[in-house]
């Protein structure tokens, strides 16, 4: 929380550099128009403070997808799989501001030919360097996830040979994924009801249609948050299903020579079992409760264009 307050605090001071910044080079009329379009207009203060607070969490937690997977497997385990190629594309710096600068080209040109705000020149520069930054911001969450679901989908083939799930080893993941995918896909909402009917002066020959450049970073994010948000529970759930076999196997193991009938042990093993499987349907579900409220956001956020 203090990262995500952070993130909304820096924004405000942002809004607030920018209303000085304004005023000096444009006058007090102009620069009133710049924070009211950067706070209530297009709401920015919001979307751009969101998004910078999840980059902040994503940022600085990072290293927990790594560590509590070397954690759970040892070293071995891993070279069998593709899991150390997934972490290198994971932590790549270059595939980062590669894939960020891709979309702060995209943002500049929407912004600056398309649909341009109707602000003073300096008004224009500090609105379009905010949304640079959301759309370079919002890819790099959206990369980590990636790349997160596909180092979990590395382990469906590394060996499990003892119980993750009895201390809950690999849970830290799941909580990674659902706060950074959740907060991003409040951020698209938030972004796109604010810019989508917003004031722009539309100077290109698409006139007013070229708003449909709005939505491209919630029909781009969307999709793919809502498939690395789900498909991790599902990898959890099929590791904590292997862990669950291995302790079984261990029981019949320690239990081969106790002294008690092989009705006893059967009954035993299969009451340990179903605890198990139980606790594991209930406590790990793939929570498909959530999908309905994954795809109201989507709706929301294309509101404003299914309404005309």
């Amino acid at each position: 929380m203090i990262l995500l307050f952070l993130g909304l605090g820096v924004c405000l001071g942002y809004g607030l550099l920018g209303l000085g910044v304004v005023s000096y080079f444009d006058g007090k009329g102009e620069a009133q128009r710049f924070f009211e379009a950067y706070a209530v207009s297009f709401k920015t203060i919001l979307s751009l403070g969101l998004v910078l607070g999840t980059w902040l969490i994503v940022f600085r937690t990072q290293d927990v997808i790594s560590e509590t997977i070397e954690t759970a497997f040892t070293q071995n385990d891993l070279d069998a799989t593709h899991y150390f190629i997934n972490k290198q594309k994971f932590y790549s710096l270059a595939r980062s501001i590669s894939f960020s600068a891709e979309f702060v080209v995209v943002a500049f040109i929407v912004f600056t030919y398309f649909c341009r705000f109707a602000l003073s020149r300096s008004g224009q520069v500090l609105m379009i360097i905010a949304m640079c930054i959301q759309y370079a911001l919002a890819v790099y969450v959206g990369r980590k996830l990636m790349y997160t679901g596909m180092m979990l989908h590395s382990l469906l083939t590394a060996p499990v040979k003892r119980n993750l799930f009895r201390n809950r080893e690999l849970d830290a993941i799941n909580v990674y994924v659902h706060v950074a995918s959740t907060l991003t896909l409040i951020f698209g909402y938030i972004h796109v009801r604010g810019y989508f009917d917003g004031q722009f002066q539309y100077g290109s020959l698409l006139g007013e249609s070229a708003k449909v450049f709005l939505l491209i970073p919630v029909i781009i994010a969307t999709p793919v948050l809502l498939i690395f948000n789900f498909y991790p529970r599902a990898v959890l759930r099929k590791l904590y299903n292997k862990s669950i076999d291995v302790e079984i196997q261990h029981l019949k193991e320690t239990m081969a020579d106790e002294s008690i009938t092989e009705h006893e042990k059967r009954s035993h093993l299969l009451e340990v079992e179903k605890m198990s499987r139980d606790e594991l349907r209930y406590s790990l579900q793939l929570a498909l409760s959530d999908l309905p409220i994954g795809i109201t956001i989507l709706v929301m956020a294309l509101e404003s264009l299914l309404k005309r």
